[in-house]
């Protein structure tokens, strides 16, 4: 007998007889059990345990970082707030200095001020009359002066005696024969 029609003729029976042979390598329909599992190992543990704590060390140092960073930048707005508030102290002691100058600079430069200085320490005194000058177009151009020669006056001077220098005559070139080609 072939494999199919053993199977065939094991069909054929089961329905025939009413009696239902369990299949090999199945459980009864009744008897269901729950699906096998591989139990884990040790080294599966371990390597889930690693991979949860190298995630958790990389979000507590990423926590760290960013508690650090938060840390500096508050550092950093605390000294530019001290920084600031020393140019603030500078700014004002600067505007009062300048305000002190200014006052005394007006003082300085009261008319009455002014005169009674010039009468008391420099002894001037008020003109006993002003003369108005005419006034003189700035868009006409002036004629430049005319200069003369002023003639020269006769001194008398005292006749001196001097003696006549000779002088070496110069000698005159003469010319040669690399000269003479030009």
């Amino acid at each position: 007998m072939t494999p199919t029609a053993t199977a065939t003729a094991r069909r054929s029976s089961a329905i025939a007889g009413g009696a239902v042979r369990p299949v090999p390598g199945r459980a009864p329909a009744g008897d269901r059990r729950p699906p096998l599992k591989v139990v884990d190992t040790g080294l599966r543990r371990r390597r889930r345990a690693r991979k949860h704590s190298i995630a958790a060390m990389l979000s507590v140092s990423s926590l760290v970082v960013a508690l650090l960073a938060v840390v500096v930048g508050h550092a950093v707005l605390a000294s530019g707030q001290v920084r600031l508030s020393e140019q603030q102290v500078k700014v004002a002691a600067a505007q009062a200095q300048h305000r002190r100058m200014e006052l005394a600079t007006a003082e300085l430069q009261t008319p009455s001020r002014i005169v009674a200085r010039a009468e008391q320490q420099l002894h001037m005194q008020q003109p006993s009359r002003v003369t108005q000058l005419p006034s003189v177009p700035l868009d006409v151009p002036v004629p430049a002066p005319r200069m003369y020669a002023v003639p020269a006056t006769p001194t008398t001077t005292t006749p001196t005696t001097t003696t006549p220098t000779t002088t070496a005559p110069t000698p005159t070139p003469t010319p040669t024969a690399a000269g003479a080609g030009h």
